[in-house]
């Protein structure tokens, strides 16, 4: 009988250790389809870009904890980007603005360049958090800049976690968009040459 109860003892114990448990499956997000339309500018962009602070250089999900620990970076385990943030938001401008621009010669436009020097999502207490995109935008025809503009959005996540800061970067990115088109705006009213100069005219 004791033989037989060891032996049982064994192959649960045999059974325990073989089994390791899998690790959780990791979330992959992006930001989704731009929603409405670019407004219309007479400011042709022929190109996006978007430049990346090193540490913005990889699908790291990034949260600060403002309140216990403001001077570390840190980024979820299950959580990641499906490709680096700098990518993803040149990507999605790209396709909210290249497609409503004027028909033109091959070689006008200007181009938009956003140097990204922060993205992250803060928490001020464990229940809320907000996610901070700082940017500076730069409009260049060949190797000329002609127009500069540094712009700061926050925008409050919907939960305390990893997704609300995936909802809260894609309020973000909106309101970029709707900065850089009021900026490029203020900038043809102020400059109407910027308008012929961007047509290669």
């Amino acid at each position: 009988m004791r033989l037989w109860m060891l032996a049982v003892m064994v192959f649960l114990l045999a059974g325990c250790v073989g089994s390791t448990p899998r690790a959780p499956a990791i979330a992959r997000h992006d930001l989704g389809d731009p929603a409405g339309r670019w407004s219309e500018n007479a400011i042709v962009i022929r190109d996006v870009e978007v430049r990346a602070a090193p540490w913005l250089d990889s699908p790291a999900l990034l949260y600060r904890l403002a309140d216990t620990a403001p001077l570390r970076r840190q980024s979820y385990a299950e959580s990641r980007w499906v490709a680096p943030p700098g990518e993803l938001l040149e990507r999605w401008l790209e396709r909210l603005i290249l497609p409503v621009q004027p028909a033109g010669e091959a070689s006008g436009g200007c181009r938009l360049v956003l140097w990204l020097d922060e993205l992250e999502q803060r928490f001020g207490s464990p229940r809320a958090s907000e996610v901070v995109l700082f940017a500076r935008a730069g409009l260049w025809r060949g190797k000329r800049i002609l127009a500069q503009q540094t712009v700061q959005i926050v925008r409050p996540a919907p939960t305390p976690d990893s997704a609300g800061g995936v909802q809260a970067t894609r309020a973000a990115a909106e309101a970029l968009a709707e900065a850089l088109a009021q900026w490029l705006g203020e900038r043809r009213q102020q400059e109407p040459a910027l308008v012929s100069v961007c047509a290669g005219r």
